[in-house]
């Protein structure tokens, strides 16, 4: 959760440097070059039946938007802000899913968990501001739909571990995730990134191995050891390191609205992921 705590940072900074689509490229392209020797190591195949195309194909799709959403967010916006937001209404999301999908027991602090995480969110978000060019502007929009799809990502996950082995499905979303970003990159100098300095690709490298092949893939185990709800409570270390990153590396100033509201998603994480004793789930 460090890792991806201090991927926003790296996010912010590479940012600066190219397109949202050609830093997605490389950052997967990178990632499933470096999960090779991860796969070799553990003695886990390539291989997949076609139950598993299936999740791969939708969980690179998901990753696939996340990632762009994530370098658009970063671009415009605070990476302090992306990093307390999108990790906290991630699990939210997920469990919201849950509920719906899966059918879920819900409980009374579940009702006051997801209160105080709307409520959260609006205040990280500054809300008030309602425009749409402004929250365009601020990055906040594209905060919102990274959460959305990691919501969803933590679910595929989670039941892919019946089909496919989880550092396969890791290599292969990723790799995947790279051949569509690719394809919208068709007209674009990709390599134009040769060009760059030694902290781009400093940043780049940290971001590929650590938040992506090792954090990401962590997490993905997690997800089919303990299921997507479990493991998502996870997260909420995320908003912790995440602004630390951002203040120590980059000097941003960690907004009063930005903790706040980063309290109130914590507290509804873990009001979700709380066990249930003594309580009665509500129809």
């Amino acid at each position: 959760m460090a890792t991806w705590g201090l991927s926003w940072t790296n996010g912010k900074i590479l940012s600066q440097y190219c397109s949202s689509s050609i830093l997605a490229f490389w950052r997967f392209f990178l990632s499933s070059i470096f999960m090779i020797p991860v796969i070799l190591i553990t003695k886990n195949s390539f291989k997949v039946n076609a139950d598993g195309v299936k999740y791969i194909v939708i969980g690179a799709l998901l990753i696939f938007f996340y990632n762009i959403f994530f370098f658009m967010g970063t671009n415009l916006g605070y990476a302090n802000v992306g990093g307390v937001f999108v990790p906290t209404l991630n699990p939210i999301i997920t469990f919201i899913l849950s509920v719906i999908i899966f059918r879920e027991k819900i409980y009374t602090k579940d009702f006051i968990g997801l209160a105080f995480g709307i409520c959260g969110g609006i205040i990280v978000l500054e809300a008030w501001n309602i425009s749409s060019g402004q929250m365009i502007a601020n990055g906040n929009i594209f905060f919102l739909f990274a959460s959305i799809s990691w919501g969803i990502m933590s679910i595929i996950s989670g039941k892919s571990h019946n089909a496919i082995e989880t550092l396969t499905f890791s290599f292969w979303v990723y790799f995947i995730a790279s051949l569509l970003c690719l394809l919208i990159n068709v007209n674009t100098d990709i390599f134009i990134v040769i060009e760059f300095d030694l902290i781009f690709w400093f940043n780049l490298i940290i971001l590929s191995i650590g938040a992506q092949v090792f954090g990401a893939t962590v997490y993905f185990i997690a997800t089919t050891k303990l299921g997507p709800s479990k493991a998502s409570s996870f997260i909420f270390l995320v908003p912790i390191t995440a602004p630390i990153f951002s203040m120590f590396l980059i000097n941003e100033e960690l907004g009063i609205n930005t903790i706040i509201g980063g309290i109130m998603t914590m507290t509804a994480v873990y009001l979700i992921n709380r066990e249930n004793v003594q309580s009665e789930p509500i129809d």
